[in-house]
């Protein structure tokens, strides 16, 4: 670089990255100008500090310049989603400015890979008899059950992949590294064996800036107050839902996300309005697979009581049992 002279700079992704990583470009010497590209409504930096974070050490030179009032020239045409999946984006996070190129709204753009209704463009799966618990370190949330219902549809999507000759990638999105975990041990490595199927399973951070013909995902909070942490966190969710291609299946837990104050209000609404709303017993074989997830996973619970009650001293076995069959009825 000493002995070359540049003059024009160009950072891509430059919302995601801090202001002090953007000048170290700039110190070259003959730089003249400057082209920023990225998307201040998708992720920021990552800044763990909380100290750092409130001091704006993760603002990107592309958010202060906008914030001087420098213009933007918007890239308002997308090429990527059927329209299907970017009507909800583009409404709610672009303010409708962006439209849908002509290769997206032709008619091959909209391939359905599964059969059924519920496996459409756009689908939100309803799956309220998960139960969201914490990884054995307690630093992050898993659900099994949906675990379970996107194991599920990675192997029918596969299927049919091989059935049919067809190329095929998939993506599997979650914003908690313990769904990521779970998941991916639950996939293994069998689908690494064939070229023709593709199927990478990352957090959302880990998805910005990639796409796929067909992405699921796992939103993992299921409980009774409506707390959904930084699941509500909007540009996180504007990456999750405009990664996909093709196919976009979103699994949750409908009343549990209806129920928070957040964006995901709007998104249950949004899908129950436009009749892209579906319960997972519409589609018999997930539902036998998430009954056996959940019969597993009260079956390890029993394990894990029995275990516990062993090690905390001798109680009356009717006691016992009564106690545990009475949680699984509460439940």
């Amino acid at each position: 670089m000493k002995h070359k002279t540049l003059e024009v700079l160009v950072v891509d992704e430059a919302a995601q990255l801090k202001e002090s990583e953007s000048l170290i470009p700039l110190l070259l010497s003959g730089i003249k100008h400057v082209v920023l590209i990225g998307d201040q409504f998708q992720l920021p930096a990552l800044v763990k500090s909380r100290i750092s974070d409130e001091a704006n050490f993760g603002r990107s030179l592309f958010e202060r310049l906008s914030s001087l009032g420098y213009s933007k020239h918007l890239l308002d045409v997308q090429y990527r989603m059927h329209p299907a999946i970017s009507r909800f984006p583009v409404s709610n996070f672009y303010n409708n400015r962006i439209s849908d190129g002509p290769n997206v709204t032709s008619q091959s753009y909209e391939k359905r890979f599964l059969t059924g209704q519920m496996y459409g463009s756009y689908s939100f799966i309803n799956v309220e008899q998960g139960e969201e618990t914490k990884d054995k370190f307690g630093r992050s949330l898993r659900n099994p059950i949906e675990a379970a219902a996107v194991v599920h549809i990675v192997k029918k999507l596969f299927r049919e992949s091989v059935y049919l000759g067809q190329n095929l990638s998939v993506g599997v999105v979650s914003p908690y590294n313990a769904q990521v975990k779970l998941i991916q041990d639950k996939l293994g490595k069998t689908y690494d064996l064939y070229e023709g199927f593709q199927v990478k399973v990352r957090s959302i951070d880990g998805f910005q800036g990639g796409e796929k013909d067909v992405i699921i995902f796992s939103t993992v909070r299921s409980n009774t107050t409506g707390s959904v942490g930084f699941l509500s966190n909007i540009n996180r969710t504007n990456v999750a839902l405009t990664r996909a291609k093709h196919c976009l299946y979103i699994i949750g837990n409908a009343t549990t996300l209806s129920k928070s104050d957040s964006v995901w209000q709007k998104i249950v609404s949004d899908a129950k309005n436009r009749g892209c709303l579906f319960k997972s017993e519409d589609d018999r074989d997930l539902q036998n697979a998430i009954i056996r997830a959940v019969i597993e996973q009260d079956e390890l619970e029993d394990v894990i009581n029995f275990d516990t009650l062993r090690i905390s001293g001798p109680k009356s076995k009717g006691s016992n049992w009564l106690s545990r069959s009475s949680k699984k009825k509460n439940r």
